[in-house]
């Protein structure tokens, strides 16, 4: 597993419901890649939460079963606590656990890159 970061800023990658669509289809591809090139870490930020939670917003079950079975291939899936309770969704989380603007930052700037969708 390489020491890079996939952040996500959002529940979608691009525009509406196709935007929804892609995010799926990106975090599921994450899912076949080999374990050699797999990321160390998911990070959600922003409207980007409501992909790891229980949330009336977006439809994400075919997303949590990915990220769980990423989880289950040693990802780490990690969720912005302000994100979670500007949302109202701290007690909602599905997967991964909850992290921090330090911790974001402290690997964000340590890791060998990221990848911002």
């Amino acid at each position: 597993m390489k020491n890079k970061t996939v952040l996500f800023k959002s529940d979608k990658i691009g525009e509406g419901d196709l935007g929804n669509i892609v995010s799926n289809g990106f975090i599921a591809a994450i899912t076949k890649m080999p374990k050699e090139i797999l990321p160390k870490r998911i990070v959600f930020l922003n409207r980007g939460v409501l992909l790891s939670t229980e949330n009336t917003l977006i439809k994400n079950t075919d997303i949590i079963t990915s990220l769980k079975t990423l989880e289950n291939l040693g990802v780490e899936i990690l969720s912005c606590e302000t994100c979670l309770v500007h949302f109202g969704l701290k007690d909602k989380i599905l997967v991964g656990k909850i992290s921090n603007a330090i911790d974001v930052m402290n690997d964000l700037l340590s890791n060998e890159g990221t990848i911002s969708l």
